[in-house]
């Protein structure tokens, strides 16, 4: 029968928090590891899941190596609660195959849901891939006897499915618009089969050279998984037993304490959310020991291989509003948004180190909520929470170098020259932050956009940076090309998918990771001078106002702000970036 592709991902989001035990087996298909020694190569893949925290993932390689000069890709993985372990081949250089032992690393004391200690549990059902982006909807039809459905995304926006390959051995690259084609059980979400499909293009032809792949089609799958059996039963017992064998040990140094307790351990009663998507309370944890940044407390809520974390600091008499970041300096990345219940807050996509991220500064104490459910889910949360929103001060947020973060009529009026802004995107981008920079000749400006369901991973951002220049700096990457950006001289650089050029007094770069020359031209076009609209006689300026009000040519963006003298130090205002 016809299906909706919000059906599949309202499917997937509530699989995700329902599946409770799963083990599967998957035979993996790998071409052009080291062309042309080893053209394929064939893997076992085996996972074990009991929610919410105990995870096993094994890959067993079948290779029929040339010689002996090669370290078979053989890792095991073992997630239990508060302690990890993983064995894995260690860096081995080409060519000194055998001579490369396996290393064994343990952690105990580990953190809930820890970025640090993974747990690649969208191998089960894949709720970061839906969590955070829409895929193409191909069809339906039946794998191992299964009604299933299939779908494409980016390789950017699936490497969640592709974690196993990041935890140890040797495997093939990808290039990050590579096409991802992906089975999924139509009863239970479960993934049955995904292949990876090279990306047509010339981009992608001098990405294969760079890595020293031989031409690779569209057509043909150059990696592929694809189930053997798939069963929600229980794993046996002692799958999830993590011996104790000789091995380098670590602790991530946090204590697990009763709910009932965290009280009295912290000496405050802790912030609680009203509502948390239906998650029950799952685990609280404290650090064994004080530390720069770390939290007061963190209470964790899950249920499936769903989790939400709510982490709690509470300044104390030392502490100023004005001191260090709570809990780490503030990403770039991170978008200022209006909570539904009132206040702002500080939006992070997910990135290979942390989910989805929401920093709320309030009145005596700071708060971050993270999880892997969807942006929209994350939201609803912190808007039942009982705080309000303040803007964070600017010491808090990390910029690209010894800038500061500024709202665009802040830039406008401080830079020295009016900046280019693109007066149009590609669907779904918002600006995210606007960053100041010093320099020799002036100050430079970072206007930064990015898709907010998406992740960092696959570089979802499009990063315009300018400041004064009467040439363009010396090419940095191998693969510069010529070409005309807006009636003059530029540079193209494919593998940073960067523009470059130098525009009334202005060197000008637009980066957007993984992006085409075609889309990248188009955001280059689109830019419009943004300039300052002083305050009219007898009332304050208007953010509305003209280019003509303004004193700007015709077609530049004008916004209204008075103009300090000197880079801005407090926090810009709400809802200004």
């Amino acid at each position: 029968a016809p299906i909706a592709v919000a059906e599949v991902r309202e499917g997937v989001l509530r699989a995700a928090a329902r599946v409770r035990v799963y083990r599967a087996t998957f035979l993996v298909t790998e071409r052009n590891l080291d062309f042309p020694e080893v053209t394929q190569r064939r893997l076992i893949l085996s996972v074990a899941f009991r929610a919410p925290e105990r995870f096993r993932l094994e890959v067993d390689d079948l290779t029929d190596y040339p010689g002996n000069r090669w370290t078979p890709t053989d890792l095991t993985l073992i997630v239990n609660g508060g302690r990890w372990s993983l064995t894995a081949p260690s860096a081995c250089p080409r060519g000194l195959g055998r001579t490369c032992p396996p290393v064994r690393t343990v952690v105990r004391d580990r953190a809930p849901f820890s970025p640090g200690t993974p747990m690649p549990t969208d191998l089960v059902v894949p709720l970061e891939i839906f969590a955070g982006a829409e895929p193409e909807l191909l069809g339906v039809g039946r794998v191992l006897g299964r009604p299933a459905v299939r779908v494409a995304v980016p390789y950017a926006a699936a490497r969640s499915l592709f974690a196993f390959t990041e935890l140890g051995g040797t495997w093939r690259p990808f290039f990050e618009d590579d096409r991802v084609e992906l089975w999924l059980d139509r009863r239970t979400w479960l993934p049955l089969e995904w292949e990876v499909f090279p990306a047509p293009g010339r981009e992608r032809n001098l990405w294969e050279q760079r890595f020293e792949l031989p031409p690779e089609h569209p057509s043909r799958a150059v990696f592929e998984v694809r189930a053997v059996n798939v069963s929600r039963e229980p794993p046996p017992r002692g799958t999830f037993r993590i011996e104790a064998r000789p091995g380098s040990v670590r602790t991530e140094g946090v204590r697990r304490i009763p709910l009932g307790s965290l009280a009295d351990e912290v000496g405050y009663e802790p912030v609680a959310p009203e509502a948390v998507d239906g998650l029950p309370v799952y685990q609280a944890v404290v650090p064994a020991e004080p530390a720069p940044s770390a939290p007061d407390a963190v209470v964790t809520y899950a249920s499936g291989l769903s989790w939400v974390k709510l982490a709690e600091r509470r300044a104390g008499a030392e502490e100023g509003p004005e001191g260090e970041p709570p809990f780490g300096p503030v990403s770039p990345l991170a978008e200022e948004v209006a909570l539904p219940g009132g206040g702002v807050a500080y939006y992070e996509p997910a990135t290979e180190e942390a989910g989805r991220r929401l920093l709320i500064h309030a009145a005596g104490t700071d708060l971050l909520l993270e999880t892997n459910l969807p942006r929209e889910e994350l939201l609803r949360i912190a808007a039942s929470l009982p705080v309000d929103g303040l803007p964070a001060p600017q010491d808090w947020f990390r910029g690209e170098g010894e800038g500061v973060r500024v709202s665009l009529e802040e830039a406008a009026a401080r830079a020295g020259f009016a900046p280019l802004v693109p007066a149009a995107l590609p669907q779904g981008y918002v600006l995210a932050s606007v960053e100041l920079l010093p320099g020799e000749d002036g100050p430079g400006a970072i206007v930064l956009h990015i898709r907010p369901e998406d992740s960092v991973v696959g570089g979802a951002r499009i990063r315009l940076f300018q400041h004064p220049a009467a040439e363009l700096p010396p090419a940095t990457a191998a693969d510069v090309r010529e070409i005309v950006v807006r009636g003059v001289p530029g540079r193209w650089s494919p593998e940073r998918s960067q523009l470059e050029w130098i525009e009334a007094g202005l060197y000008v770069s637009v980066d957007a990771p993984g992006a085409s020359l075609e889309d990248v031209l188009a955001v280059a076009a689109s830019l419009e001078p943004l300039t300052w609209a002083s305050p009219t006689p007898g009332g304050p300026a208007s953010p509305g106002a003209g280019p003509a009000e303004a004193g700007a040519s015709d077609g530049a963006v004008a916004l209204g702000s008075p103009a300090p003298d000197a880079l801005p130090s407090g926090p810009p205002p709400a809802g200004g970036h």
